[in-house]
C-alpha cells in the first residue's frame, strides 16, 4: 500500500471509531500507531515512536504550569475572592440579560492575555467561575459554555503562544 492509501484508510477508520464512541485521544493514538506499523512494518518502531511522541508531549513546560493554576484557582475559590468578585459584578451587571456571563468572557479573556496559555485559564475560571454562576441561578450548560468559549481567547490575544509559534 501507498502512503496516501494508508492516510485515507486512517481517516475512514478514525472518523468511523470517533463515530461510534471511542474517545478522541484513544483513536488518535492507535491510528497513529497502526499506521506507523503498516507504512515501517515493524511493531518495536511504532510501540518506540508512540512511546517517545507521549513522554514528549507530557514533559513539554506547559504542562508544568497547569497545576499551579489549579492550585490558584483553589486557593482563590477557598479564600472567597471569587464570591467577592462575582457578588460585586452581579450588583454592577444585574440589569443586563447574561451580565455575569459577559464578565467572566471579559475576566477570562484578560486572564488568557497574561498567561498566555487557554489551558490554565480554562482550569481557573472553571473551579471560580461555574460554581459563582450556578450560585446566581445560571444553567450548567451555560456556565461551563461560557467558560470553555472564552478560555480560548488566549490564544488569540498577544502574547499568546501560539502566535508566538505562527510567528
Amino acid at each position: 500500500m501507498t502512503g496516501f492509501e494508508i492516510g485515507i484508510i486512517s481517516i475512514i477508520a478514525m472518523l468511523l471509531l470517533i463515530y461510534i464512541g471511542m474517545h478522541v485521544p484513544v483513536v488518535l493514538a492507535l491510528i497513529s500507531f497502526v499506521g506507523v506499523w503498516i507504512i515501517k512494518g515493524n511493531v518495536k518502531i511504532a510501540i518506540s515512536l508512540l512511546w517517545i511522541s507521549a513522554a514528549k508531549t507530557v514533559a513539554d513546560f506547559l504542562f508544568g504550569v497547569i497545576p499551579l493554576f489549579v492550585l490558584m484557582g483553589l486557593l482563590v475559590s477557598t479564600a472567597g475572592m471569587g464570591r467577592d468578585t462575582y457578588d460585586i459584578a452581579q450588583n454592577a451587571l444585574r440589569r443586563v440579560r447574561g451580565g455575569l456571563g459577559m464578565a467572566t468572557v471579559i475576566a477570562n479573556a484578560i486572564f488568557a492575555a497574561i498567561t498566555g496559555v487557554s489551558i490554565a485559564s480554562a482550569t481557573v475560571f472553571t473551579r471560580i467561575s461555574v460554581p459563582e454562576m450556578l450560585r446566581y441561578g445560571y444553567k450548567g450548560r451555560f456556565a461551563v459554555g461560557t467558560v470553555a468559549g472564552s478560555s480560548v481567547l488566549g490564544m488569540l490575544i498577544p502574547p499568546s503562544i501560539l502566535l508566538i509559534i505562527f510567528a
